[in-house]
């Protein structure tokens, strides 16, 4: 039996999109929007399999235009230098959808802002990450984000029966005979994700008997894969918390195994990346500056070898962050600051300005010289006694004694 369930139930207009109602019923902004074409650039945020990409293929449908997909991980600027050369002729506009834009580099963007600015091109991309700090302001500013939604359980089940009856079909069988809870399992191990929901239940049709002209629906046959794929938002954040919790509690053990099962259960590894960065700074700081390098590194390491061998990278990293000294005093200063801020509209002091009066230049008097740089005796950095933080706290003591109090 060929046939692929995802391709013949595939939806082919706004009406047949399951899941995303915000989106695409008839008076939504984004429907009316697409279906007019007053858009440069229109950008899809949201968990896979949530149809990004099936929108994005109606619009180009609707609107009648020549639809060009590229990934951004595999696609590099010659592919869209082709096709600037290739639409310029065709007197009117294109649609180019590109997934997972935010790992388009800043030379890729702005060769899609030719084409936006030039009228060759309409702009959809689509992430599964909030790709706000890796699009370029002038692509920002030339888009529409649109967030997209898992799957609840409504259209799960929506898309059940509409695969139900597909399969009937395809199997020429009279019905098909199942237990609710199958459907359960299936929406339980979907995560919301109706490409992975549409997976698993053609494996469970491809395997299960046909008795009596009936396709008796199994899923026993392929348990270990729906519990390998049982995933839901919660235990997504969960297991991201207990990592960096294990990590801040230097047990190298416990984030092992929080992070290798972050991966198991098929996290992006950019989101637990991103975190781990993030705690580098956070949790780590000037006890060990160091550590954002080395996560850094880790992760442009670990995106250029992928998995298997990517575990190895990830495994050195947890151990390496949870072994570091600890420090969060840079993280408080600056929210201390933030707080500050949100209070005071401070201004530079004279001799610090662009114009200066009576500034000292720190190095006529060696390295440093006391002058003021802020019109307050506020502190907001108490450096530790951990680690390389240590010598920082030595050294601004020593530099400020009279002045300002760094301590404990």
């Amino acid at each position: 039996m060929k046939f692929r369930l995802i391709d013949d139930i595939y939806p082919k207009k706004f009406e047949e999109m399951t899941g995303q109602a915000h989106l695409t019923s008839e008076n939504s902004p984004l429907r009316r929007v697409a279906e007019s074409g007053n858009f440069d650039s229109l950008v899809f945020v949201g968990p896979p399999g949530t149809g990004k990409t099936c929108l994005a293929k109606i619009i180009g449908e609707t609107l009648s235009l020549p639809f060009y997909r590229l990934h951004a991980a595999s696609s590099g600027s010659s592919e869209l230098k082709y096709i600037v050369d290739s639409t310029k002729s065709f007197g009117k506009p294109v649609l180019i959808f590109v997934d997972e834009i935010h790992r388009f580099s800043k030379v890729q963007q702005d060769l899609l802002l030719d084409l936006i600015d030039e009228k060759h091109a309409k702009l959809i991309g689509a992430s599964t990450e909030n790709p706000y700090f890796k699009i370029t302001p002038a692509l920002r500013s030339r888009s529409l984000v649109f967030n997209f939604s898992p799957l609840d359980s409504l259209a799960l089940k929506s898309l059940f029966e509409k695969a139900l009856e597909n399969i009937k079909e395809n199997y020429q069988v009279s019905s098909v005979e199942y237990d609710e809870k199958i459907f359960a399992d299936l929406a339980a191990s979907s995560g919301g994700d109706a490409r992975r929901f549409l997976n698993m239940l053609e494996i469970s049709a491809m395997v299960s008997s046909i008795k009596d002209n009936v396709l008796l629906l199994d899923i026993s046959k392929v348990e270990d894969l729906l519990a390998g794929m049982s995933y839901s938002e919660d235990e997504h954040y969960d297991l991201l918390s207990a990592m960096i919790k294990s990590i801040r509690g230097s047990d190298p053990d416990a984030a092992l195994v929080w992070g290798k099962k972050l991966v198991k259960c098929g996290v992006d590894p950019e989101t637990i990346f991103r975190r781990l960065l993030i705690s580098a700074s956070e949790d780590i700081g000037n006890a060990f500056p160091d550590a954002v390098v080395f996560a850094n590194a880790s992760y442009e390491s670990f995106m250029k070898v992928g998995l298997p061998e990517g575990n190895i990278i990830l495994s050195h990293l947890l151990t390496y962050l949870a072994s570091c000294p600890k420090s969060n005093r840079a993280y408080i200063a600056g929210k201390k600051v933030d707080d500050y801020l949100s209070r005071h509209n401070p201004y530079p002091p004279e001799n610090i300005r662009h114009n200066p009066v009576h500034y000292k230049y720190p190095f006529d008097y060696g390295e440093f010289v006391k002058q003021m740089y802020f019109k307050s005796d506020e502190i907001f950095y108490s450096p530790s006694s951990f680690g390389f933080e240590s010598k920082i706290k030595q050294r601004l003591s020593r530099l400020w004694e009279g002045v300002k109090k760094y301590g404990d």
